[in-house]
């Protein structure tokens, strides 16, 4: 093609993208009328939990009352493209584009990711439905967590950072009735506790130096053999400025579904 060529189909190109993003857009906008209140708030939640869920999970998020009309509910949600099932294992639900688009970022949970870590969003959820019951507000809303860190007195350059800008998608925040900051993050199994533990330090101990007797670190894990595991850990010298009392492990009680994992993914 020459440059006259290229220089005259520029504006025809131009033309497709924006009316094919248009269309999006439309189509997006018809399918939103399809949601009532109730689903909106489970596609959401969902989104910030990390966009994994099983039909038990949807239903202890407030999706329906009854497993029959959950699964309904969920199968309406997937007919217009808000979730999908995940092909090896059909019980468990992600959450498509379409639903991350309702928070305005895509917060990477429409993703695709290994039975692994589809085990560690799950288990996301179920700590997260335990520990709605706890005398604390959960804050998921990145803006939201950001500010209530603020507002206690840690600086914004005292947060994580990723790519120069503040980081908690990750993880849990929730402030206790007793004022108590807690930053909740998920075990990874397929991570070593040793790892975890010192990176967590690493991540917080700037917000540990400007909340001492505010800040706690929780690790929600999903035996107890982990449990032990962090407690060695956070008793070490790489835990520090954390300490066995402000970096604890909590051991979530209801179990995760099986997920096929394969020995590849057990090995590494």
């Amino acid at each position: 093609m020459n440059r006259r060529s290229q220089i005259s189909s520029l504006p025809i190109h131009t033309h497709y993208f924006i009316g094919a993003w248009i269309f999006v857009s439309i189509r997006f906008s018809k399918r939103l009328l399809l949601l009532d209140e109730r689903s909106d708030d489970f596609l959401k939640t969902l989104v910030y939990l990390g966009g994994y869920c099983t039909i038990e999970q949807a239903q202890k998020l407030g999706l329906a009352n009854s497993a029959t009309r959950v699964v309904a509910r969920l199968e309406a949600l997937k007919q217009s493209g808000f979730l999908k099932q995940i092909a090896h294992y059909p019980v468990v639900y992600q959450v498509t584009g379409s639903a991350t688009r309702l928070v305005g970022s895509d917060l990477m949970a429409r993703r695709q990711r290994t039975p692994l870590t589809i085990r560690c969003r799950l288990l996301g959820v179920n700590f997260y439905l335990e520990a709605k019951a706890w005398p604390a507000d959960f804050i998921l809303d990145h803006a939201k967590k950001t500010a209530l860190l603020n507002g206690v007195g840690c600086p914004t350059e005292a947060l994580p950072h990723i790519g120069g800008q503040p980081y908690l998608w990750q993880e849990f925040v929730l402030r206790r009735d007793d004022g108590t900051i807690c930053v909740a993050a998920v075990d990874r199994v397929h991570d070593t506790a040793k790892y975890q533990t010192r990176t967590l330090a690493q991540r917080y101990s700037c917000v540990l130096e400007q909340l001492p007797s505010q800040f706690r670190l929780i690790v929600a894990v999903a035996s107890n053999r982990r449990v032990e595991l962090y407690r060695k850990w956070a008793a070490e010298p790489i835990a520090r400025p954390f300490t066995h009392e402000t970096l604890q492990p909590y051991r979530v009680k209801a179990l995760l579904p099986q997920v096929q994992i394969s020995h590849e993914e057990k090995m590494g």
